[in-house]
């Protein structure tokens, strides 16, 4: 009865693991970003990608911290948003799977550009600046992809903030002081 026990629980931990693979590898198969990889490529980034669990209301990125990692969203929701120099709160977007964050620190070697928080329980793929970097130079439309991402992301946080803080402090739908 114990070889049966333990051989059920290596089975289920190796269909476990298997499971897990498969649910990182299809949100980077289905990620707009990562999709027109080659099999190699998405096989070599599924590999190095590390899956983490964020529970509701936790922050996964600060805005001005140091970091280097990039996520894709495989299940949940996340709320991006930044502050005006006033300090008054904006919100930038709402991400749901295949959606991924981090890229303009990681990129541009820059502290973190927003907060990250989760609204559910999210669950994200995270990979290392060097793991990512390594997919950009081996394909460079993808790089092209992410830059023209970041370059639209940039404009549209800078309409927001300007939105922001031409409606002022305790406008309809923005918190006062």
């Amino acid at each position: 009865m114990n070889e049966h026990t333990q051989g059920e629980t290596a089975t289920g931990g190796a269909d476990t693991l298997s499971s897990l693979r498969e649910g990182v590898e299809a949100v980077v198969t289905g990620s707009f970003l990562f999709r027109s990889l080659d099999a190699a490529a998405r096989h070599d980034l599924v590999d190095r990608g590390v899956l983490m669990v964020f529970p509701p209301a936790k922050a996964v990125l600060v805005e001005g911290e140091p970091s280097a990692d990039f996520y894709l969203i495989d299940h949940g929701v996340a709320e991006v948003t930044t502050v005006t120099p006033e300090g008054a709160p904006v919100l930038l977007a709402t991400l749901q799977r295949g959606a991924f964050f981090g890229e303009v620190a990681m990129l541009k070697r820059l502290p973190r550009t927003a907060t990250v928080t989760a609204l559910t329980e999210l669950t994200v793929v995270r990979f290392d600046q060097a793991d990512i970097e390594e997919v950009l130079a081996r394909m460079p439309g993808t790089r092209r992809i992410l830059e023209t991402m970041i370059e639209g992301r940039a404009r549209d946080t800078v309409e927001k903030i300007v939105r922001a803080i031409s409606a002022g402090p305790g406008s309809e739908g923005e918190p006062g002081p």
